[in-house]
């Protein structure tokens, strides 16, 4: 019995010990160079720079900076760095967090930062990008990409992230809810990753139809991170949009971003990029011409204004995506499939080459997301894609096509938008989408969720190539 009890404490020393080694905290810058701040809270206890404690304490005071890298609460002062940790959440300037709260000197003021386990973190994540509402699919591919972006990289000098939307909007203990709770523990540690390391993804509201690669809107070309058509149609409050703007606005916006045009005379698209976007604007004026990237136009006049480079002068152009719920799927036999001599474009990987084949109608979407995830039949469905390359006619599909996956003509391409230009005092602005446009669109994901996909075929149409793993 004894050696029993022994070996049963064992095996729970090395549980917990392997539980505490797997968490992960991260550094959440939530306040630079703040002066002061209200601090409250149930039984917690406060660790300044020398190492002492204070007792416990319940309630709330102010902390104000006191110069000379301290903290003063009334006449009590405390040497930055300053720790405060509690079993329950702590509240700054009315906002329950989880986790510590630390006070750094920094400049004329302090950093207040939230340290917390990554897990705890996204739960309070979720519910600023992604309703709760919507599909736990769509909230489970949601919270694999908050993880993933979360780790990927310190964004913040030494901290890994703000709290702000332009890292990923975080409302601590206030932001959980039980969907949320559910898709962060379902897919608790998976990661998207690339080559071994941690993937850079990328998320935002709206494609308009069709997503952007990373070259054509930062100019750095990431395998995974490529322009494509949105697979099943969708509905969402910036689908289509219009605003109207005076020259005199957008010529003073330019200019307080830098830009220099003067009096604008005219504005037209220059150039588009594969997913029809605005890569580049000609606008004359009394400063002369000048070429303006579809994305520094777009930040200058105002994220909230332009809400996407999927944009066109004038009355919007009419276009419908060309992705689609069919009420069947189509039989192998009906189609006729493109004879593909030239493969030197083909990768090496066979994940990849299914995307490939995909790509050059060889493929349907429907048949591509049946494949994904079934890597020892891999050898299986490239022989067919090649034999249907070849002209050759095979009895059957490589796979069954359930009625409820999406598809969509691959033979229509991006939204074909006019490059008509502007002139007058001012121009009306017709759009479509929301967001820079590259990685995963999250309205396509609430659909693609509705229409059957797994949070997982979500991630593998938006980053192919890209794997899905549990760890840090």
């Amino acid at each position: 019995m004894e050696i029993v009890k022994r070996y049963i404490v064992t095996l729970l020393f090395i549980l917990i010990f392997s539980q505490a080694a797997e968490a992960r905290d991260v550094l959440v810058l939530l306040k630079s160079g703040a002066r002061q701040c209200k601090i409250g809270g149930t039984s917690y206890v406060i660790r300044v720079a020398s190492g002492g404690v204070t007792p416990a304490i319940t309630g709330s005071f102010s902390l104000s900076y006191a110069g000379g890298g301290s903290l003063s609460a009334g006449a009590v002062s405390y040497a930055m760095p300053v720790t405060v940790t509690s079993s329950s959440p702590i509240i700054i300037d009315g906002v329950s967090y989880h986790g510590s709260i630390l006070f750094e000197a920094s400049g004329s003021g302090f950093n207040i930062v939230n340290q917390v386990d990554v897990e705890q973190y996204l739960k309070g994540v979720l519910k600023d990008e992604m309703s709760p509402a919507w599909p736990v699919e769509a909230l489970k591919a949601q919270a694999v990409l908050a993880r993933t972006y979360t780790l990927s990289s310190k964004k913040h000098g030494k901290y890994d992230l703000c709290a702000q939307v332009h890292c990923q909007s975080y409302s601590g203990v206030a932001g959980e809810s039980p969907a949320i709770d559910e898709a962060v523990s379902a897919t608790g540690g998976e990661l998207l990753k690339y080559g071994g390391s941690v993937a850079q993804v990328f998320y935002y509201g709206d494609s308009g139809g069709f997503s952007a690669s990373s070259r054509a809107v930062w100019g750095k070309d990431i395998p995974y991170l490529q322009a494509r058509p949105d697979p099943v149609s969708y509905s969402s409050p910036n689908a289509r949009w219009q605003t109207t703007l005076s020259m005199q606005q957008i010529s003073s916006s330019l200019a307080a971003a830098g830009i220099q045009v003067g009096s604008i005379s005219s504005i037209r698209p220059y150039s588009r990029d594969e997913s029809g976007r605005v890569q580049q604007l000609e606008i004359n004026g009394s400063g002369g011409r000048k070429l303006v990237t579809g994305s520094q136009f777009r930040l200058a006049v105002g994220a909230g204004v332009v809400k996407s480079t999927l944009f066109e002068f004038g009355a919007g152009t009419v276009y419908t995506p060309q992705a689609a719920l069919p009420s069947a799927p189509q039989s192998t036999a009906q189609r006729n499939y493109p004879v593909i001599t030239d493969r030197s474009t083909m990768p090496e990987k066979d994940v990849d080459k299914l995307y490939w084949m995909t790509q050059n109608k060889i493929f349907t979407v429907q048949e591509l997301v049946s494949m994904i995830g079934k890597e020892k039949d891999y050898p299986k469905f490239i022989a067919e894609g090649e034999a249907r390359m070849s002209g050759k006619k095979l009895p059957a599909a490589p796979v069954r096509q359930p009625a409820a996956q999406p598809v969509y003509n691959t033979a229509a391409g991006a939204p074909q938008l006019s490059m008509n230009g502007a002139s007058g005092s001012s121009v009306t602005i017709s759009g479509r989408g929301s967001g820079h446009g590259v990685g995963m669109p999250q309205w396509t994901a609430k659909a693609l969720a509705e229409a059957g996909w797994s949070y997982r075929q979500i991630l593998e149409y938006y980053f192919p190539g890209t794997a899905l793993e549990r760890g840090y």
